[in-house]
């Protein structure tokens, strides 16, 4: 294989064993080893039953809505003090609705909550809402605020500082957030159905009508973020047999700045979206799960984008998982990338490679680039490498067999691989493999600011596979 696609060895493989890679938590680079089995429950793994303390459903059920259960879960555990897991059971059909499930701390002890779909498929169970980082505070106060006084305090407060903002960001633009450590969700599909720009609403978005128009003339059906499911600095999160599905950024792991080891593990999932559609800055463990590409809005795909600390041991890693498309014709084409390293809030690189004269990147406390041709980068931004490891899967025609990972950056490849830098190319970073190549760019660099960081010896890996095929 090329060094465009590093390969582990057995001996380096060994060491992505989900039990490895899911035993460290805390601040990066000074984690606690915490180990922790999602395959232990065996509500989650196996057959075994629960007993719902509420159910959800459209008729003859405590609650209509999963966020009012959620709710009245959260106000009861701190009535009653109870520490037990709260098991909440949700019968098939379509919710439209945002739901919170904020982080419950009762007694000083955790109290962590279950959703779990009672049909007979994934499909059966849906929760389902139209947002997505355009909307304005006001919209979505409108769309989904209407109980918010009826909610425990602790689901109110957030609800409430979204509806006070102008414009919703990414992370607040998603359909389930998950604030609650220990969080499971069983047998269900969280969709975001936001298709379309939401200055052309009235447009047919669901026939591909709506929104601007893509290189190939095509319609596209929109560009903002849309978040099907956040897991916002919780630990211990566990989804299995779940469905996430939205375009770009469909399922986002957010945690703590200036970094916090936080974990979540995917089992018999399916995850679908086009532009870096699993992201973030937490480590995450997929295990025999579906990530589907969409070529059906962009001509080209990220199927991850991770954020991950350089310090944190593990990132993003996928297991015995299958790659798949949508049979899409830009998906034909091969050309799609498993993925870029998200240079997380940059505004200005010390990578280089800007067409503007005197162009130069500092350290400072925060990242910006208001002073061109000067601009500074934060430690944290810095440090935001990115890791990504694929093992014993199968990778689909779809993606770029001879370069699957891309550089960050407004640019672009030309047809001989060098670079072109593009409106954004104070923001690009190119691709690092391994740890040495941070090392290797910068350098100089570091050493001109003072910064003095351990370089790892033996190199680490950060972008690899193992053991894959083309399927």
């Amino acid at each position: 294989m090329s060094d465009a696609r590093p390969q582990l060895s057995a001996a380096e493989a060994a060491k992505f064993h989900y039990a490895e890679v899911l035993k460290y938590t805390g601040r990066a680079g000074a984690e606690t080893i915490d180990p922790w089995d999602p395959k232990a429950d065996t509500f989650m793994c196996g057959n075994a039953k629960v007993r719902a303390d509420y159910t959800v459903g459209r008729t003859g059920s405590d609650f209509n809505s999963i966020q009012m259960a959620v709710s009245q879960a959260v106000a009861d555990a701190a009535t009653v003090g109870t520490d037990d897991r709260i098991y909440i059971a949700i019968r098939p059909g379509v919710y439209e609705e945002t739901v919170i499930v904020p982080r419950l701390i009762v007694g000083g002890r955790t109290v962590s909550i279950t959703l779990f779909g009672t049909g007979s498929a994934p499909q059966e169970t849906v929760i389902r809402a139209n947002i997505d980082q355009g909307m304005s505070g006001a919209d979505f106060l409108t769309a989904f605020g209407a109980a918010v006084d009826r909610y425990a305090p602790e689901v109110a407060e957030i609800y409430r500082a979204n509806a006070a903002l102008d414009r919703l960001s990414t992370e607040n633009a998603c359909v389930l957030r998950v604030e609650n450590d220990g969080f499971q969700a069983k047998n269900l599909t969280v969709h975001n159905a936001y298709n379309c720009d939401r200055e052309d609403r009235n447009s047919k978005c669901e026939d591909g009508k709506g929104g601007p128009k893509n290189a190939a003339g095509q319609f596209a059906r929109g560009w903002h973020q849309a978040v099907a499911t956040l897991v916002h600095n919780a630990d211990r999160v566990h989804f299995d047999h779940v469905r996430f599905s939205s375009f770009q950024d469909t399922l986002y792991f957010k945690g703590c700045v200036p970094g916090m080891t936080v974990r979540s593990y995917y089992s018999n999932c399916h995850v679908e979206g086009d532009i870096d559609f699993i992201f973030g800055r937490s480590t995450a463990f997929f295990e025999s799960c579906e990530i589907r590409s969409l070529g059906s809005r962009v001509n080209h795909t990220y199927v991850v984008a991770p954020s991950t600390n350089m310090h944190t041991p593990y990132g993003i890693v996928f297991n015995d998982c299958d790659f798949t498309h949508d049979g899409s014709e830009a998906a034909l084409a091969g050309t799609f990338s498993l993925g870029r390293q998200w240079f997380q809030t940059v505004r200005a690189s010390p990578y280089g490679i800007a067409n503007i004269e005197g162009y130069r990147t500092r350290l400072a406390e925060t990242s910006e680039f208001d002073n061109p041709p000067e601009g500074t980068i934060s430690l944290d931004v810095l440090e935001a490498v990115g890791k990504c490891v694929i093992l014993n899967s199968r990778i689909g025609a779809h993606i770029n067999a001879s370069a699957p990972w891309d550089d960050w950056s407004g640019g672009r490849r030309n047809a001989d691989g060098e670079f072109v830098p593009g409106e954004w190319n104070t923001r690009y970073r190119p691709v690092q493999y391994r740890s040495d190549d941070f090392f290797r760019y910068l350098g100089d660099w570091l050493k001109g600011e003072g910064l003095a960081l351990q370089k790892p010896d033996p190199a680490e890996p950060w972008l690899a596979e193992f053991n894959n095929r083309q399927a």
